[in-house]
């Protein structure tokens, strides 16, 4: 039986070029950058068995163990060395999450990840911004021969336009791999920096409020790699000495 996220892009791609899926992980975290996945699936994708046998287990990654992740990663990083498909991710910063909020941190991560897939594909398909479509009056059925999908509702800060599907990673291939991306690229870096904050716990709570996390907060206080905005009402209730020492979380995704 074919995967029903198959089944659901497939439709949305047989009359037209292809279809994008967008994601993001770490929406909700106190630590750490804010995470996006980007895939383009052409339509001639959809046309090839060994494709579909491929992508046969791909589905939301909170579905998955971080092991499992990891393979699947794989099998979606080898479609895009095959470019059978075209993969991007992006990230935002802690100073910009702070400057942005995390929704418009989000769509930063999701812009990025959009123009590095786009690019990636030669620009076999480019993002359009919504501002364009204004210009003439009329809204440019993008639809017809590219739909872009992101996860939950539309993203009203997010300059290019797209369609939200609430629960897409579920419903949606190209969202379920773009999840997958955002997640397994998100959760390298955490481990990066549990290597240089272990008493956080980062391997294992990827920057969540877990109750080793919170209890080091208390005991040390927050890194250069946590979130002001999240921390505020936390750390008004628990003070303790910020520390400094550090190269500020600039972390490479190379």
């Amino acid at each position: 039986m074919p995967n029903p996220r198959w089944t659901h892009d497939r439709k949305l791609a047989e009359n037209g070029h292809g279809v994008i899926g967008v994601d993001e992980a770490g929406r909700g975290c106190l630590a750490g950058p804010v995470v996006a996945g980007c895939v383009i699936i052409p339509a001639p994708f959809f046309r090839s068995a060994k494709n579909r046998k491929k992508t046969q287990q791909i589905n939301d990654s909170k579905q998955f163990s971080e092991t499992q992740r990891e393979v699947l990663f794989g099998v979606i990083e080898n479609l895009a060395k095959e470019r059978a498909i075209f993969a991007g991710t992006g990230h935002a910063s802690i100073e910009e999450i702070e400057e942005f909020n995390i929704v418009g941190a989000t769509c930063l991560a999701m812009r990025r990840a959009m123009d590095e897939a786009s690019s990636l594909s030669k620009n076999l398909w480019s993002p359009e911004l919504k501002e364009v479509e204004g210009l003439f009056n009329q809204r440019k059925d993008l639809s017809i021969h590219w739909p872009v999908l992101v996860d939950g509702r539309d993203m009203k800060r997010l300059p290019y336009h797209h369609q939200g599907i609430v629960k897409g990673d579920t419903l949606s291939l190209s969202i379920a791999m773009a999840s997958l991306l955002a997640k397994v690229t998100r959760d390298r870096l955490m481990r990066v920096l549990h290597s240089k904050y272990p008493q956080y716990d980062f391997r294992s709570n990827k920057g969540y409020g877990a109750p080793l996390h919170l209890k080091a907060l208390r005991e040390d206080g927050p890194t250069t790699c946590h979130r002001p905005r999240f921390l505020r009402n936390f750390l008004e209730q628990n003070p303790a000495k910020e520390k400094t020492t550090d190269d500020q979380c600039r972390l490479s995704l190379g």
